[in-house]
């Protein structure tokens, strides 16, 4: 853990940004984020984890960069450049909280200042009620086909890095699907990874590459709303406005960055006919700013199952690693739910729900 308080890291801020205010930390699993509120606007203040290369941040603020250009009607985080013109800053900090250590060993790490996305997460407005969640659903479609269309030109070195979740790495996972204790689940896991295995260099050579955002997860997705009259309606209007936390960018296929989408939105639609709304929302947003090919639309479906698989493989292996986390198998109900489902469908009948936005 980085041993910085909040007091120390607005003195950081005001160093090299020259700016401060009211700061307060954000929760992060390995980094120490920072929100900043001043008169000129709120940012976020990102230490990251030693273990972060600079190349590793390089590739979010370049693709940032890159989106201000070419995406601007979403209101993604933009970088601030410091008073040496700099974006990433190298930093010296001590890595203990041990203070029985008298010399903590200090470890480099490296330091941004993003603005902040002002907004609600989508795991919550998905949960209101009061949503349209046909209108959320094809918002979110349209929001990523345009962070695709985007990133449809952007490279740079770092593009082809391991990244953990790269959906590349579900075959390395084959050794945790003995441990997975259902056996149906185990049964469908072990299908849908082998699937993957065998079709993924034919769909790398015939399928659009790019790099892509990779983690659209109902967290990093920021969703705007306004209140309607109640003479007009009763609902509230909203649209995705915002993607973050661009940690896990790399090159793959351009519609797995669909199918990782469809997958986190699915979380919140229990019963099979909102599962089936939900994909052509999204879908038919997505198609309609950025559309994709035939092929890529035939190998969704495939892409979506493996998606699911490689999370619960990454569940199963950081329980076994972390059995007192209970809370790594709560949050797996809804994708093994998801698994179960889509057998029942059948792999057929999805395939041609998705090929009807044609």
């Amino acid at each position: 853990m980085l041993n910085l308080n909040a007091a120390d890291a607005l003195i950081l801020v005001q160093q090299h940004w020259q700016i401060t205010g009211l700061i307060s930390e954000l929760p992060s699993y390995a980094d120490r984020n920072f929100k900043i509120s001043s008169p000129d606007g709120t940012y976020v203040f990102k230490i990251a984890n030693p273990n972060w290369s600079y190349a590793d941040l390089d590739i979010e603020n370049a693709a940032l960069l890159h989106l201000e250009k070419t995406c601007p009607d979403l209101a993604l985080p933009q970088v601030i450049i410091s008073q040496q013109g700099l974006h990433i800053i190298p930093l010296l900090l001590p890595t203990s909280d041990d203070i029985s250590i008298a010399e903590p060993k200090n470890q480099l790490c490296h330091m941004r200042l993003l603005t902040f996305v002002e907004g609600e997460v989508y795991a919550k407005v998905a949960q209101d009620p009061t949503v349209n969640l046909h209108e959320l659903e094809t918002s979110l479609g349209v929001a990523i086909g345009k962070l695709d269309r985007g990133l449809k030109d952007f490279e740079h070195t770092a593009m082809n890095r391991f990244v953990d979740w790269s959906i590349s790495n579900l075959p390395t996972l084959e050794n945790e699907i003995e441990h997975i204790e259902d056996l149906h689940l185990r049964q469908l896991v072990a299908h849908h990874t082998k699937h993957f295995a065998q079709h993924e260099a034919t769909w790398k050579s015939q399928l659009p590459m790019a790099v892509i955002h990779n983690d659209a997860n109902d967290f990093n997705v920021i969703v705007a709303r306004e209140a309607m009259p109640i003479s007009r309606t009763n609902t509230n209007k909203v649209e995705v406005n915002a993607i973050i936390d661009f940690g896990d960018m790399c090159r793959h296929l351009r519609v797995v960055d669909l199918a990782i989408t469809i997958v986190y939105a699915l979380q919140h639609a229990d019963e099979p006919k909102r599962i089936q709304e939900c994909i052509l929302s999204i879908l038919r947003g997505y198609q309609a700013v950025h559309p994709l090919t035939q092929a890529e639309l035939l190998a969704l479906p495939a892409l979506i199952l493996a998606r699911l698989s490689q999370s619960v493989l990454m569940a199963t292996r950081a329980y076994r690693k972390n059995p007192e986390n209970t809370y790594i198998m709560v949050s797996q109900v809804g994708v093994r739910r998801l698994l179960k489902q889509f057998d029942t469908m059948g792999q057929a009948p999805l395939q041609a729900l998705i090929l009807s936005v044609l």
